[in-house]
């Protein structure tokens, strides 16, 4: 399955598991995994002539910061130009959210560019953030994307497939006067994430990468390939777009076009998870069981290792009502890392659910020492 964008950067829907945190380093000289050669990687890019330059007009052009001109009054209407920046990025805020204005929404599962998202009034991370930026530089603010480091979060879709996420907001620059960091989506965002500035470059990757997952979760495999290739024909170093890339080809079984995509992925990354979950599937059923054994192996040591996983197995089973179960995986969760104070707390939820008000308690309250502590 794919790897997509349902708040909005790098996510992933796909065969095993994925992972922001890497795997250790005697798994990954396991790998022993070739990259392609650079006529490989073109071609993939490239498919109708390798050797001639490629025709980028074929290619999907969403500007993601793209201004019209009701746009253009609503800033002039609700952003007085002789306010000083603060001021103006107060007023523009406001206007956004007020339910009689903008009254912006949120919904990880839409990528738009800002037209779009202002037409419609809602979007993802990414959406929301192009819009701000676009309406902020019209009310002329220095502003910029800004990726943020959140904690693992994933959703299981079934068994083995999960959704997995990383969040992007906007920084405003006052010059002397300090920055201010704006998201539109505050429940995934804490200040003391570890966090860099992302061009509009790499950000427009990222849309374009969404939207070709979306093609592909549709069905629609001719416009995701355009989307891909348009966002790695951006960001050519993005390793999980390259790995969309080869999920789509495998389903269109370009077999070996799917393994050249994969291992390309992975001598840009080698602790992608999904490269490597992925990967092992393809090897699997073209019966290479060696290399799909290895590949298997990191993939399960990782799952064990990784206290995340464990959480969102116990968020899986609490949603089928499966709370022993659920209680058993947050568990181990907490014996991983026992300073994360989201795992505490949906303990405490269990426990309520079973009745064991006491401990539910017990957990809420370490819950919330856990996280003032991390705040301070």
């Amino acid at each position: 399955m794919p790897v997509f964008s349902k708040n909005l950067m790098a996510a992933a829907i796909f065969s095993a598991l994925v992972a922001c945190s890497g795997i250790d380093a005697q798994d990954t000289e396991k790998l022993n995994i070739q990259a392609p050669s650079a006529s490989q990687v073109a071609a993939l890019l490239n498919p109708e002539d390798s050797d001639k330059v490629l025709d980028v007009s074929i290619f999907p052009e969403d500007n993601i910061l793209a201004m019209n001109a009701e746009m253009r009054y609503f800033v002039e209407e609700n952003v007085p130009a002789a306010l000083s920046p603060r001021a103006r990025l107060t007023y523009l805020l406001d206007s956004m959210v007020r339910p009689s204005q903008l009254g912006l929404k949120y919904d990880p599962g839409i990528t738009l560019n800002a037209t779009e998202t202002f037409e419609q009034r809602t979007g993802n991370c990414l959406s929301l953030t192009s819009l701000f930026i676009a309406l902020a530089r019209e009310a002329k603010l220095n502003v910029y994307y800004n990726e943020v480091t959140i904690p693992p979060s994933w959703d299981m879709v079934s068994d083995n497939s999960m959704v997995f996420y990383k969040h992007i907001n906007a920084i405003v620059d006052f010059g002397k006067d300090g920055k201010e960091v704006v998201d539109l989506s505050v429940d995934n965002y804490e200040y003391h994430y570890p966090q860099h500035r992302v061009t509009e470059q790499e950000a427009a990757a990222q849309h374009y990468n969404n939207r070709g997952a979306e093609f592909l979760n549709l069905g629609d495999n001719d416009k995701a390939q355009l989307y891909f290739r348009r966002a790695l024909y951006l960001d050519p170093q993005a390793g999980h777009i390259w790995g969309n890339l080869g999920t789509l080809l495998r389903r269109q079984q370009r077999n070996t076009d799917a393994e050249i995509a994969y291992r390309y992925a992975l001598s840009l990354n080698p602790n992608d998870q999904v490269a490597i979950s992925n990967l092992g599937r393809l090897y699997r059923e073209l019966g290479n069981k060696e290399e799909a054994r290895k590949l298997e192996k990191i993939a399960e040591n990782f799952r064990k290792k990784n206290p995340f996983w464990h959480y969102s197995r116990a968020k899986a089973e609490y949603e089928k009502g499966n709370f022993d179960e659920a209680l058993t995986s947050i568990q181990q969760a907490i014996r991983l890392q026992k300073n994360e104070y989201r795992f505490y707390r949906f303990a405490s939820l269990i426990y309520f659910r079973q009745g064991k008000l006491v401990l539910a308690q017990q957990f809420s309250d370490k819950a919330s020492r856990l996280k003032l502590s991390a705040e301070k």
